[in-house]
């Protein structure tokens, strides 16, 4: 999604994760002490080689983030303002960036209100008849309470046990479409894991996962069976996914018509 943003300068764009821990270590430089870190980067142990980092940077930490993510000053892409015409009433960024509820706030002119994870009232938004984007690993305006290495992943499941009722919760009686994110989140996943294994395989409809294409037929049946994920895919077109924008223009153009006949026939 943040791929999908540009900085002031014309040519700056948000890092993926993995990029920004390469970078990140870059600083810190490779030696007999930090080989490990590169390592777990190489090897996919992006939690653990954040959380190594961190702690490397130490109070540093905060100011290298907003360095990256912040200081540029990324304005919205054509993307961002898709998702916010589709107007769903909840939104859960798993980014830690505004950039999405800054474009949809603007576009929608609605009463839209922004929930963390931690906040007490984080559960409105299961019953609430505003518009809510919910941050589910926290936001820059907040460094302290970011969701980022594997030991804050562990901490906020047992500290904000509250919000993760109210995600399940809404796993179970909402349909989620997945766009622009991973599958390796592991609160995600172990949300969705236990939705999947405890009920009848095929009695719940699915969740809808948004990809590139060039996933394997077997890891899309592996999501549908462990994760009730139900795959769609796009043509990448280039490295920053510019076929998703018009996937996401074809998706907008079906719900508008979908929105028509509601109104038309009243069967909501």
């Amino acid at each position: 999604m943040s791929r999908h943003a540009l900085g002031a300068d014309g040519k700056t764009r948000p890092p993926m994760w993995k990029k920004f821990l390469e970078v990140t270590a870059e600083k810190i430089g490779q030696r007999p002490d930090t080989k490990h870190i590169f390592e777990a980067i190489n090897g996919g142990d992006l939690l653990h080689a954040c959380e190594w980092l961190k702690n490397r940077f130490d109070e540093d930490w905060t100011a290298h983030l907003r360095s990256v993510f912040v200081d540029p000053h990324y304005t919205p892409g054509e993307l961002h303002k898709i998702i916010a015409l589709l107007d769903s009433r909840v939104v859960f960024s798993l980014n830690f960036d505004d950039i999405y509820e800054g474009k949809s706030k603007e576009v929608n002119e609605a009463s839209q209100f922004v929930k963390n994870y931690y906040d007490s009232d984080v559960c409105e938004f299961l019953r609430g008849d505003a518009r809510y984007v919910v941050k589910v690993h926290g936001n820059l305006s907040s460094p302290a309470s970011l969701i980022f290495t594997q030991e804050e992943y562990s901490q906020a499941r047992v500290k904000h046990s509250l919000f993760y009722s109210a995600f399940d919760a809404a796993l179970m009686s909402h349909t989620f479409f997945f766009v622009g994110c991973g599958y390796g989140d592991p609160d995600v996943n172990l949300l969705l894991e236990n939705q999947a294994f405890s009920v009848t395989p095929g009695s719940i409809s699915p969740h809808y996962f948004l990809t590139a294409q060039g996933l394997s037929d077997d890891l899309q049946r592996s999501l549908r069976r462990n994760r009730n994920l139900k795959v769609l895919t796009y043509r990448a077109v280039d490295d920053d996914h510019s076929g998703l924008v018009s996937a996401m223009e074809d998706l907008l153009s079906k719900v508008s018509d979908e929105r028509a006949l509601l109104v038309e026939n009243s069967n909501w």
